[in-house]
């Protein structure tokens, strides 16, 4: 096959050759984005959380009565909450907290040790860290593994309205930040002095998984009006029957509060990336279009120019060429384009990824994942070229030849 011959010809049509290859690039770039957009959304989903998330339950709720500005009532009620939500068949345990993990913001500080504070200036992350509120039964509800020192205890928390900053727990990623490879227990932060250290736990899903820092505080019955979550570990399995009983048992405590949102943990994670998965199949949606779009551009693209070069290709009949010569001159022709557009689509695919980046979080392009693409791209464009190619190797070479 001279593939000279066949740059010539492509040349001398160079505006339609051209719009085809421009398509091709723009297509392949966009697929090879879009396939790295929902595997990194796969994966995020996939990750592991460091929390038992199938099994956790969030109830998120509001008081609607101005009886909960009192504040020894709103503690009464919830305590209430908490006990009853406790005897519930297949709870394991019951806590309150402030905010809740797995969020981009939420109640933030900066942490410091007292004879250490200008460490905020050296690490970044210090000056942000998730502060919560909670009571002593999170360290269960959560699962926490206690990799130094001890849990909260009920008489962790301080008496109200001393402003006493307590005791706390910190996440291993803070402990290190802090300390190093030295022992945390004891020292004492301007958030508390620390008696436990736990590993980490996903808290913000959008900064390193080195520096998922979290100060965890026994301080919620002090600060009760920031409390909307009640968190629910349940027997595994037992999800749905608990989801369905929670919601009568705290009407039944006080049935002036509007319990906006019962949901696993797990569904929490997934709505965290509810934009990313959205975004993932906008793109695959549009690049499944551009591919058929493509598809039906190659095979108007062939049909088009062998109508116009079946003399040609009768001389070539009529000079012994066969019809598997012709079948391959025209699936060449179809190669030599879509080799073309695809050297074009690299570049094209890096500058979508470099312009996407800079508004989500993406991950680099491989040459194997653009190989594959390639791939894709090179069997649609060659079953579009198959039908006019056949139909080509059929014309008979007396019939080719009186064609003007």
């Amino acid at each position: 096959m001279n593939i000279k011959a066949l740059l010539k010809s492509l040349f001398l049509r160079k505006f339609t050759t051209g719009l085809l290859i421009l398509q091709l690039a723009i297509t392949l770039g966009l697929l090879v984005n879009s396939v790295i957009l929902a595997l990194d959304t796969g994966d995020k989903l996939a990750q592991d959380t460091g929390i038992d998330a199938e099994n956790t339950l969030i109830i998120s709720l509001q008081p609607t009565s101005g009886d909960y500005r009192d504040l020894d009532y709103f503690r009464s009620i919830v305590s209430q909450d908490l006990e009853a939500l406790a005897q519930l068949p297949d709870v394991e345990s019951v806590s309150l907290v402030n905010q809740l993990p797995i969020t981009r913001r939420g109640m933030l500080g900066n942490v410091y040790d007292l004879d250490d504070p200008d460490i905020i200036n050296r690490d970044k992350y210090l000056q942000d860290v998730k502060i919560f509120l909670t009571n002593e039964e999170l360290s269960n509800t959560l699962a926490f593994s206690l990799l130094e020192g001890r849990f909260l205890t009920k008489d962790d928390q301080p008496e109200f309205g001393t402003n006493q900053s307590g005791n706390v727990l910190i996440t291993e990623s803070l402990k290190k930040a802090l300390y190093g490879d030295k022992s945390a227990i004891g020292q004492e932060t301007n958030n508390g002095r620390i008696v436990g250290v736990v590993k980490d736990i996903m808290l913000n899903p959008t900064i390193p998984a080195d520096k998922q820092y979290g100060v965890f505080g026994n301080r919620v019955m002090e600060w009760i009006f920031t409390g909307r979550n009640y968190l629910v570990k349940v027997s595994p399995g037992q999800v749905n029957k608990v989801r369905n009983q929670v919601r009568d048992t705290i009407l039944s405590v006080q049935a002036e509060r509007d319990i906006y949102r019962v949901r696993t943990m797990a569904d929490h994670l997934k709505r965290f990336y509810r934009h990313d998965k959205g975004l993932a199949q906008l793109f695959l949606m549009l690049c499944g279009l551009m591919l058929f779009v493509t598809a039906i551009s190659s095979y108007a693209y062939s049909q088009f120019h062998i109508s116009r070069q079946k003399k040609y290709i009768g001389i070539r009949r009529a000079l012994g060429a066969s019809k598997k010569d012709i079948l391959l001159y025209v699936l060449t022709e179809n190669w030599l384009v879509y080799s073309i557009g695809c050297l074009l689509g690299l570049a094209m695919a890096i500058s979508f990824n470099i312009l996407l980046s800079q508004y989500i979080s993406l991950s680099k392009p491989d040459m194997m994942l653009f190989s594959l693409v390639s791939i894709v791209l090179f069997v649609a464009g060659t079953v579009a070229t198959w039908i006019p190619a056949q139909k080509t190797s059929n014309i008979p070479p007396v019939i080719a030849t009186r064609t003007v």
